[in-house]
């Protein structure tokens, strides 16, 4: 922290909006926070606060600064990490199982940010529904596994790692499209498709219908696939509409090929969860990648 001097302080005043608060936070004396915050005005010629009647705010020149600092202090944590990885000598191979969900759509920006603070370890990538990546789990074949929902096993570790959240998809046509949210009891007359058993995203689904006093067995369930990528291609072509992720449909939401409707449940509101066997986390490529998920490298929510 100290390496980054002026600029930490800097960060800590515009973050607590206060000269006294940013001080007990860095544990510094106020006017050592003064002194540095000066420093940084007089290199940029620029003053970087607005005194106000309850604390400070940045000025336009100061946002500009923050923006520049929040960077190097992101660059510089990255540069210390991979120094550390270096010096500590971590390699090796980490194997990593991840449900159909976050194997596709999250897992890839994930392994980019971690290639860049481990350069040294490689990773193996298995992908499986939930239920399989405990079993593989449990064999000792997977080192962390990545799921979709809670695994109920004694032996099994487990951390919530991202938020998600179950829609239900239409195509733009669909009579429900421009609704801003559905329940469960206007689906039923629907031609519906949802995933293999086994999976986390079914095993949510049911639960969350069965929160509602319905089952699967009052849907008309056409279709069945573990592929959620299958899932919305039979949207797009008005086979049937499907209750999946949010994180699945982001792009196709965005450029207007489907629509996504949230469901008024609380229920269908979930975190995927990263898990290991009980222990496990005493291994350093563990660690450094459960390291790397609390440090919550990927971008944007559902």
């Amino acid at each position: 922290m100290d390496a980054m001097g002026p600029w930490q302080t800097f960060l800590a005043v515009a973050k607590e909006k206060n000269f006294t608060q940013a001080a007990r936070h860095l544990r510094l004396s106020q006017s050592a926070v003064s002194q540095q915050v000066k420093q940084l005005e007089d290199l940029y010629r620029s003053p970087l606060f607005v005194r106000k009647q309850r604390g400070v705010e940045l000025t336009h020149q100061g946002k500009i600064v923050e923006q520049t600092a929040l960077q190097m202090l992101q660059l510089f944590e990255e540069s210390m990490a991979n120094v550390k990885a270096t010096q500590s000598g971590l390699v090796g191979t980490l194997k990593i199982g991840a449900s159909m969900t976050i194997a596709e759509y999250i897992v890839p920006s994930l392994l980019s940010s971690f290639r860049s603070q481990y350069p040294s370890i490689t990773v193996q990538l298995y992908t499986g529904n939930t239920e399989e990546i405990s079993r593989l789990l449990t064999e000792g074949q997977l080192l962390v596994g990545l799921v979709e929902a809670p695994l109920f096993d004694t032996r099994i570790s487990q951390m919530p790692f991202l938020e998600d959240e179950l829609g239900v998809i239409v195509p733009p046509h669909h009579s429900l499209s421009h609704r801003e949210s559905v329940s469960f009891h206007e689906l039923l007359n629907d031609r519906l498709m949802i995933r293999e058993s086994g999976s986390g995203t079914r095993a949510v689904l049911t639960a969350a219908i069965e929160n509602e006093g319905l089952s699967l067995r009052d849907f008309r369930v056409v279709l069945e696939s573990n592929n959620p990528q299958t899932l919305k291609s039979l949207v797009v072509n008005g086979y049937g509409i499907s209750i999946i992720s949010t994180w699945v449909v982001r792009e196709e939401a965005k450029n207007g090929e489907l629509v996504f409707l949230p469901i008024a449940s609380r229920s269908v509101k979930r975190s995927f969860m990263c898990a290991w066997m009980n222990g496990a986390n005493e291994d350093p490529l563990l660690a450094s990648f459960i390291h790397l998920l609390t440090q919550n490298p990927l971008s944007g929510k559902p």
